[in-house]
């Protein structure tokens, strides 16, 4: 949210944000995404990998990317590795939104740099309880 002194009356009252504010917000959000992607399959491609596979998970809210392994296993990532891992959490997390809260979830990683092409497997923990309550029977 952002002051907006320059309103009528002087009105300094934060801004809320609107449906058109979250869609802006969203589409560079993916853009970024889609940037960062590109430029990381570049990369992968030019040092020889083929194929990246990654497990995450979160819960009680946080997450993590848990291990990234490249095939052929003898291609050497170790500067990209950070960028990488943030990549493979802006991918699972914006198909899977929130999913580290509470009981979390965890998932699989799978991204095809020769096909340019990323399968993403994930499973939710949702943990319900059903309570009963019978007085004076």
């Amino acid at each position: 949210m952002t002051n907006d002194p320059g309103a009528p009356n002087g009105d300094s009252r934060p801004k809320t944000p609107t449906a058109a504010d979250w869609a802006e917000r969203e589409r560079k959000a993916e853009e970024a995404r889609q940037r960062e992607r590109v430029e990381l399959r570049d990369l992968l491609r030019a040092k020889g990998v083929e194929r990246v596979e990654a497990g995450y998970d979160g819960y009680g809210d946080s997450g993590n990317v848990n291990q990234v392994t490249v095939s052929p296993k003898d291609v050497e990532v170790k500067e990209l590795a950070t960028r990488l891992a943030d990549f493979i959490w802006a991918i699972a997390y914006n198909l899977n939104p929130g999913f580290e809260i509470d009981d979390g979830g965890e998932g699989a990683l799978t991204w095809d740099i020769g096909r340019d092409r990323i399968d993403v497997n994930h499973v939710a923990f949702i943990y319900e309880s059903f309570e009963s309550v019978h007085e004076d029977v």
